[in-house]
């Protein structure tokens, strides 16, 4: 073989060597984004304080590069949510992503508080707040509804039954701690 060739040859074999691990790396940063949750990162404990907040206001917090709701349930809003459980997909959260002290109706660990990731189970889109007043007319109770396709939620995160989304929103690990709620310990 003449020098050129050998030199075009290992030219070929180092560029087919550059594209395999380019698309290796690609793949491995695919299925780790997959795979990763905010609550297995190593995500800083952040405390939210409890205090000031009013009965039917909702919070929106950063934690883990991911969107918190944090609600302050009005009596009017846990009628809402007794009057229609019948209505929902999965009232008992079996399915649900939430920790085990969770499993109750308010899907909480602080009375009175709700506390998700602030994205709808369908595809994963911003949600809005709507008070039952305002959802009365629309013949529900109100709770959340995402942006992207109108799926609704009700104050607890549960998902109503004939919606695109089939799971309820998913609520992260925390303690409350008096007045305060603390993710990432």
């Amino acid at each position: 073989m003449a020098p050129t060739e050998t030199r075009r040859l290992y030219y070929r074999a180092a560029l087919k060597l550059l594209a395999l691990g380019l698309v290796l790396f690609v793949l491995q940063a695919m299925v780790s984004g997959f795979f990763s949750h905010p609550e297995t990162d190593t995500a800083l404990p952040l405390a939210i304080s409890l205090d000031g907040f009013e009965p039917g206001e909702m919070r929106l917090v950063q934690w883990a590069g991911q969107e918190l709701v944090v609600l302050r349930r009005s009596p009017v809003m846990d009628a809402a949510d007794a009057a229609h459980e019948e209505r929902l997909y999965d009232p008992s959260s079996r399915l649900s992503v939430q920790p085990r002290e969770a499993r109750n109706p308010g899907r909480t660990l602080a009375p009175g508080y709700f506390i998700a990731y602030a994205r709808g189970t369908d595809l994963s889109c911003p949600l809005d707040l709507v008070t039952p007043e305002s959802a009365a007319a629309a013949g529900w109770g109100g709770g959340f509804t995402d942006r992207c396709r109108g799926s609704r939620y009700d104050f607890a995160g549960r998902v109503y039954e004939g919606q695109p989304a089939r799971r309820n929103l998913e609520v992260p690990a925390y303690r409350a701690d008096g007045a305060r709620i603390v993710l990432g310990e």
